[in-house]
């Protein structure tokens, strides 16, 4: 896996909060169950390295590390384009904090890294989608609505 500059930010309380990429040892230090608080994922700790392993390059998550444990995630996909004179842009998906570590603005400062890595990776636009009762956190940031989700479950 490509190895990412880490990113240490100055946190409440004088915690120690540090953003970086997933690695193996996240999923032994809160990953799973940052992400569990999204949607359940069913996954051993084994199965989720070998997925960390089967990703392609320009699929990127990232940690906030709070006290060496995760607190908060969310993964960048980017995308070269066919349109747009092979533009590229960033999907954010997967956003979520540890239950007890809401309200604290960790997941914003994570968001805003994770949007500067879309920037710095030629991203001429970040998207993602959001269920309506967290659309204000995401326009806190500066997202904006713009056009609907659509999808088909199979």
């Amino acid at each position: 896996m490509a190895t990412c500059q880490v990113k240490s930010i100055a946190g409440a309380a004088n915690r120690t909060h540090v953003i970086r990429l997933l690695e193996p040892g996240d999923f032994d230090s809160g990953f799973l169950e940052t992400l569990n608080s999204l949607r359940e994922t069913g996954l051993t700790a084994d199965e989720a390295v070998q997925i960390l392993d089967n990703r392609l390059p320009n699929i990127r998550t990232y940690v906030l590390l709070e006290d060496g444990q995760v607190a908060a995630t969310a993964t960048l996909m980017v995308e070269q384009k066919f349109i747009h004179r092979g533009g590229i842009v960033g999907h954010i998906e997967d956003v979520a904090t540890r239950p007890d570590k809401r309200g604290r603005g960790l997941a914003r400062r994570l968001l805003e890294h994770v949007i500067e890595e879309a920037r710095a990776a030629g991203c001429y636009k970040v998207i993602l989608d959001c269920s309506a009762e967290v659309e204000p956190f995401y326009e806190r940031i500066g997202f904006r609505q713009a056009g609907r989700c659509m999808r088909v479950d199979l």
